[in-house]
């Protein structure tokens, strides 16, 4: 049994690198009242399946959150003609309230987020818990909870990534 990525976190997701290690994505309760720089879902990896945790130098920076849950995967998609490791997240992307929920792609291990590798799906407030997959080598799937029901959308990675794919 390991000593635990991070205090005061929940809710986390989990994806292995292309290293091997795994990368855990969490909830981090302080961001109840944290708004300023340090807002930001909490990162940390692993070499030795959980038994010793490393904070990622993207945790509670990278990310924004209003303290909601969010859905982390990873997936390899052909770029340029080979296969790479891309990171999906989604979430409500704000630090204030469950609103703008959005889809992003890391194409660096979860360093960066790059707006241009951003879609809003949604804008308005009511937001909240997300579950992605890919439902196709193409397409990331993502459903995820509104106001007053469950929504699905198939969204084509070529829309996250742009020109990147070229």
């Amino acid at each position: 049994i390991g000593t635990g990525a991070k205090p005061n976190t929940t809710e986390a997701q989990v994806v292995q690198l292309t290293d091997g290690s795994l990368m855990l994505n969490m909830r981090d309760d302080l961001n109840r009242r944290v708004k300023d720089e340090t807002n930001g879902r909490a990162v940390a990896v692993t070499s030795d399946l959980g038994k010793t945790w490393t904070i990622h130098p993207s945790s509670n920076s990278a990310l924004p959150e209003p303290n909601c849950m969010g859905s982390l995967i990873a997936a390899d998609v052909e770029i340029g003609g080979n296969k790479q490791q891309v990171l999906f997240f989604s979430n409500p992307n704000d630090k204030e309230a469950r609103v703008n929920m959005t889809i992003k792609a890391s194409l660096d291990g979860g360093h960066t987020w790059p707006e241009k590798h951003q879609v809003l799906l949604n804008e308005t407030q009511g937001f909240g818990y997300s579950c992605m997959t890919m439902t196709d080598e193409n397409t990331v799937g993502i459903l995820y909870e509104g106001p007053k029901e469950l929504y699905f959308q198939k969204v084509p990675v070529d829309e996250l990534l742009g020109n990147t794919l070229e």
